[in-house]
């Protein structure tokens, strides 16, 4: 079992992290009445100077004048840093040749040199003070959402991501329990970012983290002060649950910690859409299991209780009819008199792939079968909520995590692309 000593020293360091962010925070002042063309003279001059003040006060400008573009100035921005900031193909083809003539550790090096855009040491060198990572991390969440058709900053977006690939790696992730005595800041954080089961009011949220038989972990990392990356919130049962209102319901009565031997992981959300595309939820749930195990050890057994979020997008192709009739009549009543169809299709869906890659249709079996997991149970009628019937038509699934069986399962679903299951799901 973990000590207090340990769960106490890991909860002083992340607290002093946001303590110092905060300070940071509070002596964070950017210059005022900058212009939007001010802008293009900082990026000049941090991707130029090589005096560390000029660049931490020009970067500081930068993020305040980014704040201050409008969605037109943004774009003239984004435009500039695609096609301006670009790589110099010159020089490096002439280092391409050099180092094909002669693949010299110096050649090697200037070859490196070469493929690195201004656009790229821009980013690097923006990451100067205590805020800098999160203001980029909210700026790749601007170009995401401004990203289309039309404005194609895929090249710059793939430049911030590769940063924030090795910026966040598993080294740097905090895992920290969330729980009524987590500062009030981040608690509210977690009801702004809870994305599959809403938290409408603080009594939910206080059920679903300070319950006995309820548990919440997030990761920080220490650049982003008080900001969770990704959290997960857990249910301890003695059975393995088919319908998500036996896990919300705040009426119940918490059975005691020591006849509990199961841990449902039941929601998970991530926090940051700046951080798309970097994989938080592997690590987490691989985390947390190890974490319970040494605080509870009497939780045997690790399922999810997950949503089915694309079916019905699946079904509108697969039989239009049917879908149809669902999205017209969105109710208890429309399903189950569909059921043994519906039970087909789901099965069909989840376990037949349709994609040229042979990957499992849904992204919450890509994302479970690929972390180890296997596919336990599948639930009808397991969430009648408004939402759930419109996305998934009311199909949760359990996923179980066997430590002992994930390195296999892994192995075979990267190799087949074949979704583990129980026997005569």
């Amino acid at each position: 079992m973990i000590s207090m000593s340990y769960t106490e020293t890991i909860s002083s360091l992340v607290e002093s992290l946001f303590e110092n962010s905060k300070k940071a925070s509070s002596r964070f002042l950017f210059k005022k009445n900058k212009m939007p063309n001010d802008i293009y003279h900082s990026i000049d001059i941090i991707i130029k100077s090589k005096n560390n003040i000029a660049v931490t006060q020009n970067s500081r400008d930068f993020f305040h004048s980014i704040s201050e573009l409008n969605d037109h100035e943004f774009k003239e921005l984004m435009l500039h840093l695609k096609n301006e900031r670009d790589i110099d193909l010159k020089a490096m083809k002439s280092a391409t040749q050099a180092y094909a003539n002669e693949n010299s550790e110096d050649n090697y090096i200037n070859l490196q040199k070469s493929t690195i855009s201004e656009r790229k040491i821009l980013f690097r060198k923006l990451n100067s003070f205590g805020e800098s990572t999160i203001h980029l991390v909210k700026l790749r969440e601007r170009i995401i959402k401004n990203t289309s058709t039309n404005q194609d900053y895929r090249k710059i977006d793939s430049d911030l991501k590769m940063l924030f690939i090795d910026w966040f790696n598993r080294g740097f992730l905090v895992l920290k329990p969330i729980d009524w005595n987590t500062p009030a800041s981040i608690l509210e954080k977690i009801i702004k970012y809870e994305s599959v089961h809403q938290i409408n009011s603080w009594k939910e949220l206080r059920d679903r983290i300070d319950s006995t038989d309820r548990r919440c972990y997030a990761f920080f990392h220490p650049a982003m002060g008080n900001e969770p990356l990704i959290f997960v919130e857990v249910a301890l049962t003695r059975d393995v649950p088919n319908n998500i209102n036996q896990i919300l319901n705040t009426e119940r009565n918490p059975d005691r910690i020591n006849t509990l031997n199961k841990a449902i992981f039941y929601s998970i959300s991530n926090c940051q859409r700046g951080l798309d595309g970097i994989s938080f939820g592997n690590y987490l749930i691989k985390d947390v299991v190890k974490f319970i195990q040494s605080e509870l050890p009497m939780i045997k057994e690790f399922f999810t209780l997950s949503p089915v979020p694309d079916f019905m997008e699946w079904m509108k192709s697969s039989n239009n009819n049917l879908y149809n009739n669902i999205n017209n009549h969105p109710s208890a009543e429309t399903l189950t008199n569909n059921e043994n169809l519906l039970n087909d299709l789901i099965r069909k869906y989840l376990l037949i792939s349709d994609r040229s890659d042979d990957r499992p249709n849904d992204p919450v079996t890509r994302f479970h079968i690929g972390n180890g997991a296997s596919m336990h149970q599948i639930n009808f009628l397991a969430d009648t909520s408004k939402n759930a019937i419109k996305y998934g038509c009311s199909f949760m699934v359990n996923y179980k995590y066997d430590m002992n069986n994930i390195k296999n399962n892994q192995k075979k679903y990267a190799t087949d692309n074949k979704v583990s299951h129980k026997k005569n799901i």
